[in-house]
C-alpha cells in the first residue's frame, strides 16, 4: 500500500511534467534550427550529414534520459548460496547420545594399507579396510570398509592411517550401481572419529568442539551403553 502523502505525489508529478517540457522545448527548438519547414523537415543544402547526425544523437539522448530512472539490480533474499565443493554434515552434534542416535554401528578397529580411491562428481573418496577389534553397537563382520571423503588429499589428515586404532561411529553406505558391500561412512563426516591410542580417545573433528574431546576408552563405552 502506497503510504506517501497525496500532496507530496503531486508536486513529484508537477516536477516531472516540468522535466518532460523543458526536453520538448530544447529538442523542438533544436530541431528547427537545423531542419527547415518549407522542406519539409529535410536538411538544409547547407546542412551536412554530419551536422545532420550530431542533432539526431543529441534528440536520441534526451529521449533516453527522460524516459528512464534509476534502476537497481534486486539482490536474492538472504544473499547467495554456493554448493559446497564436498558432502557435507546435515546437522552438529554436541554429545555421544546424538552420535549414537544416527549410528548403525559403533566400533573400534585398525586400519590396515589395503585403500581404494574413487571420485564421483568430481568428489574424491578414500575407502580403507579396517579389521574390527571390538563392536561396541551392532552387528558386523570382522572386516569392514570404511569410505571417506579426502578432503586433505589421498593420504591427508582427513584418511584412516595404516596400523591406527579407532573409535568410529558409523553409517552404512549405500550407492546405486555400485558394489558397496560391507561399505560405511563416518557419521557427521568426522564427528563420528575417535583416534584411540594407550586406552583413551581422542575426537578428530576440529568443528565439533561440543563433544567430548578426550577421554577413556571405557568412559566413552559407558555414555554409549548407558
Amino acid at each position: 500500500m502506497n503510504l506517501e502523502p497525496s500532496g507530496w505525489r503531486v508536486f513529484r508529478l508537477g516536477r516531472t511534467l516540468r522535466k518532460e517540457q523543458r526536453n520538448f522545448w530544447f529538442g523542438s527548438t533544436l530541431a528547427a534550427a537545423v531542419f527547415s519547414p518549407e522542406h519539409d523537415g529535410a536538411c538544409r543544402p547547407w546542412q551536412t550529414g554530419r551536422h545532420c547526425a550530431l542533432v539526431l544523437l543529441v534528440l536520441a539522448c534526451i529521449v533516453g534520459c527522460s524516459g528512464s530512472g534509476p534502476s537497481t539490480s534486486p539482490s536474492p533474499a538472504g544473499g547467495s548460496t554456493t554448493a559446497p565443493a564436498g558432502p557435507s554434515r546435515v546437522k552438529s552434534y554436541h554429545n555421544i547420545a546424538e552420535l549414537k542416535a544416527d549410528s548403525d554401528a559403533i566400533v573400534r578397529v585398525q586400519a590396515t594399507d589395503r585403500t581404494q580411491t574413487t571420485v564421483i562428481s568430481g568428489i574424491p573418496f578414500t575407502i580403507t579396510d579396517v579389521h574390527v577389534t571390538e563392536v561396541i553397537r551392532g552387528t558386523l563382520p570382522s572386516t569392514i570398509r570404511i569410505r571417506q571423503t579426502d578432503t586433505g588429499g589421498v593420504g591427508g589428515d582427513d584418511i584412516l592411517k595404516p596400523g591406527s586404532s579407532y573409535l568410529l561411529f558409523l553409517e552404512r553406505f549405500a550407492r546405486d550401481g555400485e558394489d558397496v558391500t560391507n561399505q560405511y561412512a563416518v557419521v557427521g563426516v568426522k564427528a563420528g572419529l575417535y583416534l584411540e591410542d594407550s586406552g583413551q580417545v581422542s575426537q578428530q573433528d576440529t568443528t565439533s568442539p561440543q563433544l567430548p574431546q578426550v577421554l577413556p576408552v571405557r568412559d566413552l563405552k559407558a555414555q554409549v551403553n548407558g
